[in-house]
């Protein structure tokens, strides 16, 4: 499952469990489960920090090992790093 990270508290979140598909289509931001509606972290891991990984064409979140161990899909593209 791709990975995204909350617009408004940082972490890094899946898209199948945040706040993602809707807020997208609509231009609002993308949040975690905990930032989202629910306003519960749902538990399935542990929360933490989306500094120092790599972003896709596409907004979503690559580790370094990912990437470095060529998991990335072909024709995907890394962007940038999250600060």
């Amino acid at each position: 499952m791709p990975l995204f990270q909350c617009k408004k508290c940082g972490c890094v979140e899946n898209t199948a469990l945040g706040h993602y598909w809707m807020p997208r289509g609509l231009g609002e931001p993308v949040l975690c489960s905990e930032c989202g509606p629910e306003q519960k972290w749902h538990g399935h891991f542990l929360k933490r920090s989306a500094s120092g990984m790599l972003i896709d064409q596409n907004g979503h979140l690559w580790s370094k090992r990912q990437v470095e161990e060529g998991q990335l899909p072909k024709g995907y593209t890394i962007q940038g790093e999250v600060p």
